[in-house]
């Protein structure tokens, strides 16, 4: 029986994959489904449904409006943003403006969207070292009911700031860990206390206290208005474009995946994602120096040093003879002897002894060039 090839193995292998991921992704989905902490969703220990259900229970009425967009609802008073997970600036200018007109923002977390949001209003983290200490309340949080100590809730995170105009409600061994400020006509209330609005943290003493007094210091008691937009939650229009389709939806993350593996496989097998393109040859064009550089080693190599020679030696006789006519075939010696007739100054015996050696067949390259350039002397008188 033929073995598959490589490409057919590699093609079963990825269609595997994607059937297992598949398959375990609707399985874990039928099971449980994950909420971020303190989503007033999640029934989880972490979630904070219970939180959402005992305000309502309180006689606030709950907005529990989706999105398409992010801006706080006109109708809301009291807007609780907690553990947001990555709020973008224009985002949190929204909540200020919102606040600005009259609204109450309170703000409880302790992961990186809480620091970013509490960085907007000119607050900074400080990860307290002791994580036993328990949180104490500071005044004037006494309000009704009062809260006991709190001897459940152990803040990992505290706040600090360059601003004057906050109040410090609770502190953890000195450290502000819950603080209000006024802003335009409303307040924030900014904390790191997530374990006290947790579904499981409601159950332990003070934790309940607590949050009545945070929702007592509220400027409007109103509507109040929980933000899982930024858990996540949004209006299926709100989905425009590409990119948002393929974060937000099941359909867009199992693309994506698809591809990763497609990748994956490609870059393991070692294939190319085209046809190689090949370099450009670089093409010169050759100097006039070259054409007789060539010309001079074929030569060379030829031994054509005689011919040269006889070369030089018909030239001779010519551009000294030309001027009286004499007849460059005539005989070395009687050609000379013409010559000294008509140029009495003329030296007889080194020009006889040139045109002689110029005859020489068996000459060295040294020996040519010599008498090349003594040839050109005469030629050039």
């Amino acid at each position: 029986m033929k073995s598959l090839s490589r490409d057919a193995r590699l093609a079963i292998g990825i269609l595997v994959l994607l059937v297992a991921v598949t398959v375990f992704a609707a399985l874990q989905k039928q099971t449980q489904q994950q909420y971020p902490p303190l989503s007033t969703i999640s029934s989880a220990p972490d979630g904070a449904l219970a939180f959402k259900m005992w305000v309502r229970d309180l006689h606030y009425k709950v907005d529990e409006t989706v999105l398409e967009s992010f801006i706080p609802p006109r109708n809301a008073s009291i807007l609780f943003v907690m553990e947001p997970m990555l709020p973008a600036e224009e985002e949190l200018q929204a909540i200020e403006d919102w606040v600005k007109e009259g609204g109450t923002l309170v703000a409880i977390g302790e992961q990186y969207g809480m620091y970013t949001l509490a960085g907007h209003f000119d607050f900074d983290f400080s990860y307290l070292t002791d994580q036993t200490a328990e949180a104490a309340i500071e005044t004037p949080l006494v309000g009704s009911p009062a809260v006991p100590a709190l001897n459940n809730l152990k803040p990992r995170v505290g706040l600090r700031s360059t601003r004057e105009d906050y109040v410090v409600l609770a502190t953890k061994k000195g450290e502000p860990v819950l603080v209000s400020f006024d802003l335009g006509k409303g307040r924030v209330i900014l904390g790191t206390v997530p374990a006290a609005f947790t579904n499981a943290g409601l159950k332990q003493a003070g934790n309940a206290e607590l949050a009545l007094n945070i929702l007592a210091l509220a400027k409007t008691k109103g509507t109040v208005w929980f933000d899982e937009w930024h858990h996540g939650q949004r209006s299926q229009e709100q989905i425009l474009g590409p990119a948002e389709f393929l974060r937000r939806t099941p359909i867009g993350h199992a693309l994506l995946f698809s591809v990763l593996v497609i990748f994956l496989g490609l870059f393991i097998q070692g294939r190319g994602f085209g046809r190689p393109v090949p370099l450009p040859q670089e093409t010169r064009r050759r100097g006039a120096l070259e054409h007789v550089t060539g010309i001079a080693n074929l030569s060379r190599r030829a031994s054509h040093r005689p011919a040269v020679m006889m070369h030089y030696h018909q030239q001779i006789k010519r551009k000294l003879g030309q001027r009286y006519r004499l007849d460059p075939n005539l005989d070395d010696r009687q050609y000379v002897d013409a010559l000294a007739a008509y140029n009495p100054a003329l030296d007889k015996e080194n020009l006889l002894s040139l045109l002689q050696r110029l005859k020489n067949k068996n000459i060295s390259e040294a020996e040519m060039v010599h008498l090349a350039a003594e040839a050109a002397e005469w030629i050039d008188t």
